[in-house]
């Protein structure tokens, strides 16, 4: 059940995240339609995955082609859940889906628009130091960690991207990537900033390497793997606090 939850909201976060920002009220509560030609989609056009790969990632009516944001919103919205659900008690699960569900809407729109909106990630710094004062689940970190990781966190890149602007003479790291780490030390405490930003570069640097994008002026969005650093070393530290 957890994965089927997982699937449906992974496509409204793929959804959300290809007309970011421009989230209309069609987007709210009207029908989905092909972005292309505009025809409304039926019931059988909006399955998760299925739907997809029947149509071999095409629109039925005009064939434009839809693209892999959306079947890897819903595989990845899917796998939050299960993951979360099947290595965590009830409560934590749910607290690592809602973590699990944000960082991958905030990882769809780096990789689609190549930016990590502010109104998403300032109020999920907020949340998780409210987290950590309220929130009766074990493994969390205390509430000063959480404070200093969000700190340090945003501090810790921007120091990163001037210094690398001066030295090469261009923006490497954007601020959104410094308020992304921020809102990771928040959950993750300033004791996982280190693991969360080696994990997420190792992450980067394979997919880099796969794909054939590992020049200097190759750009390459870094949230989409601080996202996943962030959710994995999370979980992983809801799982030890438990046992």
């Amino acid at each position: 059940m957890a994965g089927l939850v997982g699937l449906a909201s992974g496509s409204m976060l793929g959804a959300a995240a290809a007309r970011w920002p421009d989230l209309d009220q069609s987007f709210l509560v009207g029908r989905s339609a092909c972005a292309s030609c505009g025809r409304t989609l039926g019931p059988g056009e909006l399955v998760p995955v299925w739907s997809w790969l029947r149509q071999r990632g095409r629109c039925r009516h005009c064939g434009a082609s839809i693209g892999w944001l959306p079947l890897v919103a819903e595989l990845a919205g899917g796998g939050v859940a299960v993951l979360a659900f099947a290595t965590l008690d009830p409560a934590s699960a749910a607290l690592a889906t809602l973590l699990g569900w944000w960082l991958l809407l905030l990882a769809l729109i780096d990789a689609e628009h190549g930016r990590l909106p502010d109104v998403l990630t300032l109020p999920l710094t907020g949340l998780g130091v409210v987290v950590a004062v309220a929130a009766p689940v074990p493994g969390l970190v205390d509430p000063l960690a959480s404070a200093l990781g969000a700190l340090f966190g945003f501090l810790l890149f921007v120091a990163v991207a001037r210094l690398y602007r001066a030295w090469r003479g261009r923006d490497g790291l954007g601020h959104g990537d410094a308020k992304l780490l921020a809102a990771l030390g928040a959950w993750l405490g300033l004791g996982g900033l280190a693991p969360a930003i080696l994990t997420a570069a190792i992450l980067a640097l394979g997919f880099a390497l796969a794909s054939g994008r590992h020049r200097a002026d190759d750009a390459l969005a870094f949230g989409p793997w601080l996202a996943l650093a962030g959710f994995v070393l999370f979980c992983w530290q809801l799982f030890v606090g438990a046992g």
